[in-house]
């Protein structure tokens, strides 16, 4: 007997988009292989809700008793003419998500059939997300804002008494199989002595750049003209999107913590921080001598710059700067290259190491989507 799944989507950029494309392409294949088939009852972009009733064609291969199917080419096509959901004739306004999520729980028919994917970025879809989980729906998550609140708020997320779950593979590393790692580590009775993590694609194309003598301006400069950082860059500087990707690691090992409880170095150049963004990016230049002389001293001593994350035996977390030599695992991260390095009692002489790209559309996307799949266990 087929399984019908409602799906209701919050975020549309790149990520959503592709998340998006990847469903409609792959919902044939699903319906075939795995006996599911999934069907839209609304999605959301920055501005509104749009209910699929609004979807004025079909997409072929996906047979579903209920709703109609996105037509995300057309909608991918209004948004890059700068259209937004708001300005659409069936829009619902954000702040009537309770109607949404009704309509989908009862799209869904049973809220085990109902998945949340959270590709938007920000604190606004946690609301929803709670709702979500109460009811006993499953949540997929590639926004980390959500898992970075309270422990309290962290914890209903996480489990719920009606059932369901909460997949979050997209938050950390792009969906390199750490958290899965760390669950299995904890479940199985090891015990977490240490994680050193390079968390941020940005900071490692940065501290790659400064160990190879490139100034400070101009490398920051660079990784945002890479479209390695976020439009104000100071944002990656300040070593935040780390700690609230270490706080989600420490989470999933079990302990209790809170944002504030991770001790993160700043790289923003002291003085720059209440700087308008424009005129951060405009007098950049000014600050190509931060950092000069420790790259120096780094330099000379044959060691390289990185930005690690850590978690240490006692549950304090840490992100700073520090340098290394060349061979330790954790100095071949650079640019995208995510890098984590757990020891437990069980792997202390040869640590688990894992590795591999932690920013991109195509991977991160592609991580929803298999969560999405191991959410209704089918993976």
């Amino acid at each position: 007997m087929t399984r019908h799944i409602s799906l209701l989507q919050l975020g549309v950029g790149r990520i959503g988009a592709e998340v998006a494309d990847i469903i409609v392409r792959q919902a044939p294949h699903w319906q075939q292989e795995y006996n599911i088939a999934v069907r839209y009852a609304a999605i959301a972009d920055s501005t509104a809700f749009l209910p699929m009733r609004s979807a004025e064609s079909s997409v072929a291969g996906i047979e579903t008793p209920f709703g109609m199917p996105l037509d995300v080419s057309a909608h991918r096509a209004a948004r890059a003419e700068g259209q937004r959901f708001a300005g659409m004739s069936a829009a619902i306004p954000l702040d009537e998500w309770r109607t949404v999520l009704a309509g989908a729980l009862e799209s869904a028919r049973d809220p085990h059939n109902l998945v949340v994917l959270d590709c938007a970025s920000g604190l606004g879809t946690t609301p929803i997300l709670l709702a979500t989980r109460a009811a006993g729906g499953h949540a997929v998550l590639a926004n980390k804002d959500p898992l970075a609140g309270s422990q309290s708020q962290y914890a209903a997320l996480q489990r719920s008494p009606h059932g369901g779950t909460l997949r979050a593979s997209a938050t950390v590393g792009a969906g390199l199989p750490i958290l899965a790692a760390i669950e299995r580590v904890v479940a199985g009775g090891d015990r977490l002595r240490s994680l050193d993590a390079l968390t941020s694609g940005s900071l490692g194309f940065l501290c790659d750049q400064l160990s190879s003598g490139t100034p400070f301006d101009v490398a920051v400069r660079t990784a945002e003209e890479r479209g390695y950082t976020e439009p104000d860059p100071r944002q990656d500087l300040s070593g935040y999107d780390v700690a609230r990707k270490l706080l989600i690691l420490a989470r999933t090992a079990g302990w209790q913590a809170e944002l504030t409880h991770v001790q993160n170095e700043s790289l923003v150049p002291p003085g720059a921080e209440m700087l308008s963004p424009d005129t951060f990016r405009s007098t950049i230049s000014d600050y190509g001598s931060f950092l000069a002389d420790r790259v120096r001293q780094v330099r000379a001593a044959g060691r390289v710059l990185r930005y690690v994350g850590r978690i240490a035996g006692n549950g304090a977390l840490s992100a700073r700067l520090i340098d290394l030599p060349p061979e330790d695992p954790l100095a071949r991260g650079s640019g995208p290259e995510n890098v984590f390095v757990l020891r437990t009692d069980r792997y202390d002489t040869y640590p688990l190491t894992i590795a591999g790209p932690g920013a991109g559309v195509a991977v991160t996307a592609g991580a929803v989507v298999a969560d999405l799949l191991r959410a209704l266990e089918v993976l």
